[in-house]
């Protein structure tokens, strides 16, 4: 039996838009044995198929590697929600691909894995830090992904969930097309900001850079209670975004107290489901059995 752990996932991280994902402690396995025929467990009966996107990328990845698709029992075994910004289909992708890799003792690198699963998603932004770990910026050149492994301080987050999806392409349908001069400039320099922050422990600074040009001040419509959390947020001094395209929010502190005091209020004040979690230290990996 093959045996896949992937991260949850935050990406753009308030102002890393399409460039800056954070990988959480909140992990999903996923188990592979052979069969004579596909079979599919632990997911919805309707996802329960050939084009499970699971067995898709492991298709590409057979693919890639020039070998013939295998039929094997898959079970799913994950909590993370669907169309919440938290990066289900990400988990998906890079359990296929590890999956494949395994089953083939190909011995794939993790930037080839990186290249395949962001081929599949289209941007790199959920996979890399899926694939690698803790915080991870990306670009896309000619074609190729090009990431960065942003080491992190000791900084606990906060999902908070609400019971509604956001499906990612509606998201980028309110984005505008343009973005003015002096907007660009302060997007820089947050980001920079965010970055170091992340880095060595300055939370008033983390909290303080989050600013975002791009996304959120379109995307936060999408969320009715954004506007009422984020104000507690900046009165805490506590960094926060949309996680993703959403619904989930994420906060994160190095002061654990005050993540349970949001909690607290999130649950109560707007009954909305919130899960603590570090940001996870490494990436997706196998066991066998």
């Amino acid at each position: 039996m093959i045996r896949v752990h992937v991260p949850a996932t935050s990406a753009n991280c308030c102002i890393g838009f399409d460039s800056l994902g954070m990988a959480l402690d909140w992990w999903a396995t996923f188990q592979f044995e052979p069969s004579d025929e596909l079979i599919i467990t632990g997911c919805p009966k309707e996802y329960a198929n050939e084009d499970n996107l699971v067995v898709q990328s492991f298709l590409k990845t057979c693919q890639h590697l020039k070998k013939e698709m295998p039929t094997f029992h898959l079970h799913i075994d994950s909590d993370i929600p669907f169309s919440r910004g938290l990066g289900s289909s990400s988990t998906c992708v890079v359990a296929g691909i590890l999956a494949c890799d395994a089953w083939f003792q190909a011995h794939l690198n993790k930037m080839e894995i990186l290249e395949i699963a962001t081929d599949i998603e289209g941007h790199p932004d959920n996979v890399a830090p899926c694939i690698f770990g803790k915080a991870v910026c990306s670009f896309m050149e000619e074609g190729k992904p090009r990431m960065m492994i942003i080491p992190c301080a000791d900084y606990k987050c906060l999902a908070m969930i609400p019971d509604y999806p956001i499906v990612t392409n509606e998201a980028r349908k309110v984005l505008p097309s343009t973005l003015e001069y002096k907007d660009a400039v302060s997007q820089v320099g947050h980001a920079l900001c965010f970055l170091q922050a992340l880095q060595v422990g300055n939370e008033m600074i983390l909290a303080k850079s989050c600013v975002d040009h791009l996304h959120e001040p379109y995307r936060k419509k999408l969320i009715p209670d954004y506007d009422s959390i984020h104000e507690q947020c900046q009165e805490m001094d506590l960094a926060m975004w949309i996680s993703g395209s959403g619904s989930t929010m994420l906060a994160i502190s190095l002061d654990p107290t005050k993540l349970n005091q949001l909690q607290k209020d999130v649950e109560t004040k707007l009954s909305i489901q919130c899960r603590q979690m570090p940001i996870a230290s490494k990436g997706a990996w196998v066991d066998y059995e």
